[in-house]
């Protein structure tokens, strides 16, 4: 696949793994996950259904006959075992009961488990992400540059949207919430490490889908500082000139890109 298709995977990976954090309930006794979102991430990594006995196992090679084995139920129990091995301790035959070896295992899985739950999400999460190249170059940032400029060529909001996002990705652009911003009015910004002091952005861009225009604001600012505040609802009045405005904010977010190239995308936590 190309970069951006890696990148809108990663996105829907992102998304998949909120909705089922959202859903997922972890006190033991009451354990709950929402198995249709699960099994939307399972099919994305190289885990494969396994049937034993009255168990739903997703499962891949590990090391010898050791497998890593997902028993699909509200517990989203990880083992490191083989299936017989899992199969008798979640699901036994009353036979099998009279070993008190097996006793044993039923009742202690210590040995094997290595995760369950919300833990089990983010090692499948893991999985899922490994197998998606999330490294670019020149070329891929020109891509969705050229994304950005089609998008405004051809008048759509959906297109200048999703050419954001996939930057905001890159970047580490988070939207923010200004008192100054009028209806319809989206923002992003980076924040930047700035050692303890108030909270610093920088480089914040405007996108009003209902006059199809988009502009940014080079440099750090504050949202709590008056002053800063009052530059930008110059901006956005257009009292003040922007620094940049149209395709030119795609431009500028690839070579910022290009710049940043050791930065790691975000994952969720």
């Amino acid at each position: 696949m190309s970069f951006k298709e890696n990148l809108k995977t990663k996105v829907e990976l992102d998304r998949l793994v909120t909705d089922l954090y959202a859903t997922l309930r972890e006190p033991p006794a009451q354990r709950h996950v929402d198995k249709s979102l699960m099994k939307t991430l399972l099919a994305k990594t190289d885990f494969t259904l396994k049937k034993a006995r009255d168990l739903e196992l997703y499962v891949r090679p590990l090391e010898g006959e050791t497998m890593e084995i997902l028993v699909f139920d509200n517990e989203l129990a990880i083992y490191h075992s083989t299936i017989d091995d899992v199969a008798l301790r979640k699901s036994p035959d009353w036979k099998e009961m009279f070993s008190i070896r097996n006793v044993r295992r039923i009742l202690d899985d210590k040995d094997v488990v290595v995760c369950k739950g919300k833990e089990s999400i983010r090692r499948i999460y893991g999985d899922a992400l490994s197998g998606l190249d999330l490294s670019y170059a020149e070329n891929d940032m020109a891509a969705l540059a050229a994304d950005g400029r089609r998008a405004l060529e051809e008048r759509s909001p959906e297109g200048v949207e999703e050419t954001l996002k996939l930057f905001s990705e890159i970047l580490g652009l988070l939207a923010v919430n200004l008192p100054v911003l009028e209806e319809d009015l989206q923002a992003l910004a980076r924040p930047k490490a700035n050692g303890g002091e108030p909270t610093l952005l920088e480089h914040l861009i405007l996108f009003d889908a209902s006059r199809f225009w988009i502009a940014l604001r080079r440099g750090t600012f504050s949202p709590d500082n008056e002053f800063d505040l009052a530059k930008i609802a110059a901006c956005i009045k257009g009292e003040k000139p922007p620094d940049l405005e149209g395709s030119t904010v795609f431009q500028f977010l690839a070579d910022l890109a290009l710049k940043n190239r050791e930065r790691k995308v975000a994952v969720p936590p």
